[in-house]
């Protein structure tokens, strides 16, 4: 999902190809650990290469890739530290989101939140993980957005990223999308409330789990990899 005004006409070339680029990452069109070249870019999104190197750079400027000096760049492989790191951060910033968020959501804003929660359980129920990562992604972020707090989004988005590219690619653990959606649930329930103790609470639990999770897959990966 990308801010309406990526999509303008007047946007500059090269930042929509950022907001493409980012989305084919996640998706796993360019996966991670993968090098691309200007000229594979330029080929795929039908653009010169100017554009694809200012979008290049400004996805370096947020970890989304690596630049290669005269030969393109590199998408980041997901690690154990990176996951420490990211969710160290995500949690902190999420906490204060949430609490804000819980003041401020209303009677409108609940009958969005129950929508995409719903999505949440249907891509759940089917197994379906992509779904389950486009719907978990548009779920936070209209949480998170509540609290119009637009840097502390941007930081987010930019940085998380590489993790939902390595969900789509690995999908989730055993029991792991039940968990999300009673989790999904309490922090839902605890916002209804206005319990905003009660919400931060819920959401350090949400990411703490997220992040054992990912460490459990990422081990599991590494392992299969070495066999």
């Amino acid at each position: 999902m990308y801010d309406s005004d990526m999509n303008a006409i007047n946007t500059p070339t090269y930042l929509r190809l950022r907001e493409q680029i980012r989305s084919d990452i996640v998706d796993g069109i360019w996966a991670l650990g993968s090098h691309v070249t200007l000229a594979q870019l330029s080929d795929h999104y039908q653009v010169s290469a100017n554009p694809v190197r200012e979008a290049l750079l400004q996805l370096q400027g947020e970890g989304m890739v690596e630049m290669r000096m005269h030969r393109g760049a590199v998408i980041p492989a997901v690690d154990e530290r990176y996951i420490d790191n990211l969710y160290q951060l995500r949690g902190a910033i999420q906490v204060s989101l949430s609490r804000e968020a819980a003041r401020r959501a209303t009677a409108a804003d609940f009958a969005v939140i129950d929508e995409l929660h719903a999505a949440y359980v249907r891509g759940a129920t089917a197994h379906d993980a992509a779904a389950c990562v486009q719907a978990n992604r548009e779920l936070h972020q209209y949480i998170d957005g509540l609290a119009d707090n637009p840097l502390a989004l941007d930081i987010l988005r930019s940085r998380s990223g590489l993790v939902d590219a390595f969900r789509r690619a690995h999908g989730y653990g055993a029991g792991r999308l039940d968990i999300v959606v009673e989790q999904h649930a309490k922090i839902i329930a605890a916002m209804r409330a206005r319990d905003v103790d009660a919400v931060a609470l819920s959401v350090l639990e949400h990411t703490e789990s997220s992040r054992l999770d990912l460490l459990k897959l990422l081990r599991e990966s590494s392992a299969a990899r070495s066999h």
